[in-house]
């Protein structure tokens, strides 16, 4: 049981919204067309029960490829999401490694990626082979956001030029500023690629560094609580006061298609109840949760008794 409502819980998080608002714009969308399609057919066959077959027919096709598109965005968004976590994770792992554990984690990096066979460590930057040609790799560790100092950059490549390197990259935590890509650009005599933090995720997960599945699921669950999300989505897609509008007017909807199909009378009145115990339940919600301000001192007010006696 546990499991299924973990599952649920994954799939609002997923989505962006509560489970239960697309099952009611679904139903919504199946009786509106339903009696659309009934309305039409009857017109055209005179032939009530033909009709009803037909219109339901049409309502399967139509509900399947619904379904089949909201299933193929549900996998891009479960995968955005899921990749954005991942990503966002190893964003605050690498903030909190000090200067020496991020260039080993550097040179793990390194060694995944395929054309680098060995990193030796210089006095000024690590060495290594890439694609059989010796590079030069310089190392900047900042905040996230921080940006590479222009002078930082110019003395690496002047360095790794001075020692006969024709191949150099530079990798940061931070961001490069567009004198930065200047500078690279100026070396015309040395090839040099820049790699900031997000360049650097992007490698960490093409090659195997990236969290695996039930770290990622266990960040989810971590996040989905420490928010209350599930009570947010709920109040924010269904109850919120501007839906009571909404609730009445599929109320009234589908109690005005209650007196024109004498046939499927009951099944509309249902669904009209339905809605309308929508738009009290929500109009209840809100008031009871209404901000009530109480009675607060001002700064103008007078000092209470007590307050005297103690001045």
């Amino acid at each position: 049981m546990q499991k299924w409502l973990d599952s649920i819980r994954r799939w609002s998080y997923y989505r962006g919204s509560s489970l239960l608002a697309p099952v009611i714009n679904l139903l919504v969308f199946q009786l509106v067309v339903l009696a659309a399609a009934y309305l039409w057919f009857v017109q055209r066959t005179k032939i009530p029960l033909l009709s009803l077959i037909l219109s339901l027919i049409i309502i399967t096709l139509l509900t399947l490829a619904v379904l089949l598109q909201e299933r193929k965005s549900f996998k891009i968004k479960k995968a955005e999401k899921r990749r954005r976590i991942g990503r966002d994770y190893l964003k605050n792992k690498i903030k909190q490694l000090n200067q020496d554990e991020f260039k080993w984690q550097v040179a793990q990096l390194l060694l995944k990626i395929k054309g680098i066979n060995d990193i030796q460590d210089q006095e000024y930057f690590l060495e290594t082979s890439l694609h059989g040609r010796k590079t030069a790799v310089g190392i900047y560790h900042a905040d996230y956001e921080d940006e590479v100092p222009p002078p930082t950059l110019a003395e690496f490549l002047n360095q790794a030029a001075l020692e006969g390197y024709t191949q150099a990259l530079f990798i940061t935590s931070g961001t490069y500023t567009d004198k930065c890509r200047a500078l690279a650009d100026k070396k015309s005599s040395m090839k040099i690629q820049l790699m900031d933090l997000e360049d650097m995720l992007d490698y960490m997960e093409q090659t195997g560094l990236f969290p695996d599945e039930n770290t990622i699921d266990r960040l989810i669950d971590r996040e989905i609580s420490s928010g209350n999300k599930k009570l947010q989505l709920i109040k924010k897609h269904l109850l919120m006061p501007k839906r009571i509008r909404t609730y009445l007017v599929y109320s009234l909807l589908f109690l005005v298609l209650s007196r024109i199909f004498g046939n499927m009378l009951i099944y509309y009145t249902l669904v009209s109840v339905f809605f309308l115990a929508m738009a009290v339940f929500t109009w209840l919600f809100n008031y009871k949760n209404q901000d009530r301000p109480g009675k607060s001192k001002s700064l103008l007010d007078p000092p209470s008794a007590g307050s005297r006696q103690g001045s």
